[in-house]
């Protein structure tokens, strides 16, 4: 799950410096700090593999916060938002949204995997 997330992060980035690079503005950064965060723990949890459990927990704290935030700007504000803005939100919505799905996936496999081992 480590390296998906890699992926996700880098998509993140991609999305934020993309659009700090079209529009200028800080808060187009916004995915860019969210990937950040994501590339963080993805490569610590790689690092220390008995730290991984706990590490790819904060990361999918991360990921939820990442999905919500755009989520309660586009319900509150999507009308008044720029092409732009509305893209980029969607755009980090659905990655934000896409990578903690895959991650409440893997916890839920490791969790049955490890209940066949005590069996």
């Amino acid at each position: 799950m480590p390296k998906i997330t890699l992926v996700f992060a880098f998509l993140l980035i991609a999305l934020g410096a993309g659009a700090f690079g079209v529009s200028s503005s800080r808060t187009a950064l916004l995915p860019a700090y969210v990937g950040i965060a994501l590339a963080a723990l993805a490569g610590l949890s790689l690092a220390f593999e008995r730290a991984r459990k706990h590490l790819m927990h904060v990361a999918a704290l991360v990921a939820l916060l990442g999905a919500l935030a755009p989520a309660a700007a586009l319900v509150i504000r999507a009308a008044k938002m720029s092409p732009l803005a509305l893209g980029v939100n969607l755009g980090m919505l659905v990655l934000s949204a896409t990578v903690l799905a895959l991650m409440v996936r893997s916890f839920i496999a490791a969790r049955r995997a490890g209940a066949i081992k005590l069996s």
